[in-house]
């Protein structure tokens, strides 16, 4: 696929793109420029019941393989029309799911939030805060970092006390897969701690 420069993504936000699988059409809002192929699968993952890790999204007649891969880049844009390919859950693995489900919308809120915090700590190091209102403002983030991971943290010992048995293969491997997304936020929101800090010091 041909890539657009980073710096036209943004320009694209937001759009919604309808993704097919089987009589059944998802709408799907891509409102991040680095919204990637694996974000997508869990998105559909919880509107078609189809695992991420079983999906196969078909976009102008070719496989997207690379979960990692820029959905913008490579030419989504309003309207976009991809496919979905895979099989759903059975009834055992609804069950088990619920919970990993849960904890998906949970850390999506987070995400969210979390965002909105990058964008304030941004503006700051731009100078857009007059320099007597940057420590009390600093304080008040590193607080909200803090609840942040503190919420994180519980997700965590939430997915370790859901019982998976040894023979669901499948859904031990997902709730690794969002145990590693937790994670990755957690240091997310690490990094902004760290320049909240070197901003105080500053």
């Amino acid at each position: 696929f041909p890539t657009r420069r980073s710096s036209d993504l943004a320009a694209l936000l937001p759009f919604t793109i309808q993704v097919s699988y089987n009589t059944d059409k998802y709408r799907v809002e891509i409102s991040d420029a680095s919204f990637t192929l694996q974000n997508l699968k869990h998105a559909l993952e919880s509107k078609s019941g189809v695992p991420a890790q079983s999906q196969k999204i078909l976009f102008k007649g070719q496989t997207l393989k690379d979960d990692a891969q820029n959905l913008i880049a490579v030419g989504m844009k309003e309207g976009s029309k991809a496919m979905l390919l895979g099989r759903k859950y059975s009834q055992e693995q609804e069950v088990l799911s619920k919970p990993l489900d849960e904890v998906i919308k949970a850390i999506d809120e987070i995400e969210t939030r979390i965002k909105g915090i990058c964008e304030e700590v941004e503006g700051i190091e731009k100078g857009f805060l007059q320099c007597e209102l940057v420590p009390e403002a600093c304080r008040g983030i590193h607080k909200r970092c803090d609840i942040c991971t503190e919420h994180l943290m519980q997700k965590l010992e939430a997915l370790d006390a859901v019982e998976i048995p040894v023979s669901e293969v499948l859904m031990r491997s997902r709730r690794k897969t969002i145990v590693l997304r937790v994670q990755a936020v957690m240091k997310k929101v690490s990094d902004i701690s760290s320049r909240i800090d070197k901003l105080l010091h500053d």
